[in-house]
């Protein structure tokens, strides 16, 4: 084992430089002295997600040649720091097999070993197409051979067919938006739903500007149609939400948030439907509750929001749900006082009280 008990040093004993990213919210790089305290168990992983560290492992190596990329999961503890047991583990197993492999196969070994570990996942395919988008910049090299062709639908997005656009492209934009901003503020508007969600759960790994935050907003706001009869389109809703929730423009964030939470509170409650004429928004909002509390964890520290989502996710009657995002919620500090102030107020709810009960304790039993 490496003098350092970590899977860096391990690496880079083996001849590579190595890159840490997290893949768990979104794609954002990792320090790498974040990334070697944390493997030393040292500190907790800066951005935990259903208490685990989604990393993304870019191995270059120092010969030159093709990088490889892991994707790896790692368990956390209470604290959020590694356990132990699962890197130990990992590390015996890696230093046997770099010690036997000549230094020409340490790659191959390297990557077998993962495979039975248990450590690696597959991220989605927006995410390892962002992935790769993200390391291809980062790396100096040109964009994927989509590139090209989305940058041809959106220049004429009403007279061009989008069926046919590679994802890998529409992340290739995503990531190059800063050079391409005033063609996505022209037609943001106009391209086809499908693409438009595409791009947003690429934007969402993006710090993207208030400007393009009005115009995704805008298109949210104009699909909730809460003026009239029609159905809202939750899908690219929840795609525009993630694809505003790394921007730094906070307050106008808040206010779209604010706006969805609001028009969800005012439907008939489930009880109502068929007392009523008037189709429900909440026939499927919890594609949208979802995208709240796993893209903009923090804007919950806004107690207002925090208390419109927590109705909001308790009327939805997905229990399932709102024990995985509250127990995901309850692992961040930052947000855990903000939801508990609610979920303990006396005045709350009786939807609410209940669902926390029932996360708490579990249903009651029926006699």
């Amino acid at each position: 084992m490496s003098e350092s008990g970590t899977l860096s040093a391990l690496i880079e004993e083996a001849d590579f430089k190595l890159r840490w990213f997290d893949l768990g919210r979104r794609l954002q790089p990792v320090p790498k002295s974040t990334a070697e305290a944390f493997e030393a168990g040292q500190k907790a992983w800066p951005y935990p997600y259903l208490r685990q560290a989604w990393s993304g492992l870019l191995l270059q190596p120092a010969e030159g040649g093709e990088p490889a990329v892991w994707f790896l999961r790692f368990p956390l503890d209470e604290q959020g720091k590694l356990q132990l047991q699962a890197r130990d583990g990992l590390l015996r197993a890696l230093a046997q097999e770099l010690k036997q492999a000549p230094a020409s196969e340490s790659a191959v070994q390297l990557d077998q070993l993962l495979q039975q570990s248990g450590l690696l996942f597959t991220p989605s395919s927006e995410r390892q197409a962002a992935f790769h988008a993200y390391t291809a910049k980062l790396l100096k090299q040109t964009p994927s051979t989509h590139y090209a062709a989305v940058l041809d639908y959106f220049s004429d997005p009403q007279s061009s067919r989008w069926d046919n656009l590679g994802l890998q492209g529409i992340a290739d934009l995503a990531t190059r938006w800063e050079p391409q901003k005033e063609l996505l503020l022209r037609q943001l508007p106009h391209i086809a739903a499908p693409v438009f969600i595409n791009l947003c759960h690429c934007l969402e790994n993006e710090a993207i500007d208030h400007q393009l935050v009005e115009v995704i907003a805008t298109r949210a706001r104009e699909s909730l149609n809460i003026d009239t009869q029609d159905t809202p389109d939750f899908t690219l809703i929840a795609a525009a939400v993630r694809g505003i929730s790394n921007s730094p423009a906070q307050g106008l964030r808040h206010s779209l948030l604010k706006e969805l939470l609001e028009a969800l509170q005012r439907q008939p409650s489930s009880s109502d439907i068929r007392s009523t004429s008037v189709p429900p928004i909440s026939v499927q909002p919890i594609e949208l509750l979802a995208a709240i509390g796993s893209r903009c964890p923090l804007d919950l520290e806004n107690q207002p929001l925090a208390q419109l989502w927590l109705n909001a996710l308790a009327q939805s009657n997905k229990q399932s749900t709102f024990n995985l995002l509250l127990s995901d919620l309850m692992f961040l500090p930052q947000v855990r006082a903000s939801l508990l102030s609610t979920l303990r107020d006396p005045a709350r709810d009786e939807t609410l009280a209940q669902a926390f009960g029932n996360f708490l304790h579990g249903p009651k039993p029926i006699h």
